[in-house]
């Protein structure tokens, strides 16, 4: 297909940058967009029938070498869990699984999230685990080496394993792979100001848990509290550590910390008078920062609400993840964008699609290729079976509707559902 040029229609095309297009076309030549408009415009090659096609969609936090946690079964959905008690089972876990189980994790994961839509991905990994398969796979990446450590000696072996890395990849291996590295210093509680400062100087993307929960900002302030005794039965509490400041913000924020691309994961505690801090404009030299929520992460955990609206208002960037299957039923973007519409309906459809795909994009400096149905863009879509009713929302057929990703395409093919090899 991608060599040659055909057209999709469908019931209702959602380009993201312009309104929704009843029984709408897109025209695809090359693996590129070529055009968007209605079907009175022009003739379709497929017909796709009752669906909505939408762009490829992008998780913006999501950890894929992690499996469900094996008392999650039972699990009452609606419970609310504490987040440092989870902690603890997610370490006891890792500790008790074989390191091949990661890799197995990953392959299965990737390709439920593929097949969920998800053509962009922002993947948190040991030493860049999740590369190899990301690098074969039909999806564009930025690839987090996780770095963590209060101990330094601690710190220096994930450092140096995110470095060995690092220095393994070829510019080259990174374009064919429509991937890019990155560095995730994990989390304020977890891990040494020299870590944050050493991600911040080599200019690669970065991501960070942060203003996560509120025993995170009590440990910030007083270097005590829950989080303190889940490092100390870890044996991972280093008496000498000092944060960075008190404020999650300034992990961010202070000094060299400006001076590079941060995705915070969470941010469901950041001090409202440092709203301003995450908008577009505040930063330096064209560094970017954005917010990626997780929500029904944030819901199993009983979290105070999101300020996602709050920092959307003061213009800053919130995009969708879907965090691991070790806090989320699921590793579906559309499954984040439906439980936060039943949680909100005041937030419009249009601005949820453009949290699930656009602002992700730009988050991952990918808005030019990915994030929108727009001529010149690649033809990374997603396309969803809709309700047999109308709506004179159409972004509610979307959103208050079961009916899960029928098929995916990156770059002009269908890599899953009917049509593929079409």
């Amino acid at each position: 297909m991608r060599r040659g040029t055909f057209s999709l229609r469908a019931r209702y095309v959602f380009p993201v940058e312009r309104p929704p297009i009843e029984d709408g076309v897109v025209a695809i030549d090359g693996g590129r967009v070529a055009w968007v408009g209605p079907a009175s415009e022009r003739q379709a090659d497929l017909d796709l029938g009752d669906v909505a096609v939408i762009p490829g969609l992008v998780n913006a936090h999501t950890h894929l070498e992690l499996s469900g946690l094996p008392d999650d079964a039972g699990r009452n959905p609606r419970a609310v869990e504490n987040e440092v008690a989870w902690l603890s089972k997610v370490m006891a876990h890792r500790r008790s699984v074989a390191p091949e189980s990661y890799r197995e994790a990953v392959d299965r994961n990737l390709a439920a999230s593929i097949a969920a839509g998800t053509t962009t991905v922002a993947d948190i990994t040991t030493a860049g685990l999740s590369w190899d398969a990301i690098a074969k796979a039909p999806t564009r990446a930025v690839v987090f080496a996780e770095v963590v450590g209060l101990k330094r000696h601690r710190g220096l072996q994930t450092n140096d394993a995110a470095w060995r890395w690092l220095g393994s990849i070829n510019p080259e291996a990174q374009v064919a792979a429509n991937a890019r590295p990155g560095l995730s210093p994990h989390a304020p509680y977890s891990t040494a100001g020299w870590l944050y400062h050493n991600a911040a100087s080599s200019r690669l993307p970065l991501t960070t848990h942060l203003a996560e929960m509120p025993e995170e900002l009590q440990l910030l302030e007083t270097r005590d509290g829950p989080l303190r005794r889940f490092l100390e039965d870890l044996g991972a509490w280093d008496d000498e550590w000092e944060p960075i400041g008190s404020r999650p913000s300034e992990y961010i924020r202070k000094g060299d910390l400006r001076d590079a691309d941060w995705l915070i994961a969470h941010g469901t505690y950041i001090d409202p008078q440092d709203f301003w801090q995450l908008r577009p404009e505040a930063s330096t030299n064209g560094h970017r920062v954005a917010v990626a929520f997780c929500p029904r992460t944030n819901a199993r955990f009983g979290h105070d609400a999101h300020p996602y609206r709050a920092l959307l208002e003061r213009g800053a960037i919130v995009c969708l993840g879907t965090d691991s299957l070790a806090s989320s039923p699921s590793l579906s973007v559309l499954d984040e964008m439906r439980f936060l519409h039943a949680r909100d309906g005041s937030l419009s459809g249009e601005l949820l699609l453009t949290m699930a795909t656009l602002f992700g994009a730009w988050a991952l400096r990918a808005e030019t290729t990915a994030g929108s149905l727009r001529p010149g863009k690649s033809a990374d879509l997603a396309v969803v079976p809709l309700p047999d009713r109308d709506e004179q929302d159409p972004y509610l057929l979307l959103l208050e509707s079961e009916e899960p990703v029928a098929a995916t395409m990156f770059e002009g093919d269908f890599v899953t559902g009917p049509w593929r090899g079409v």
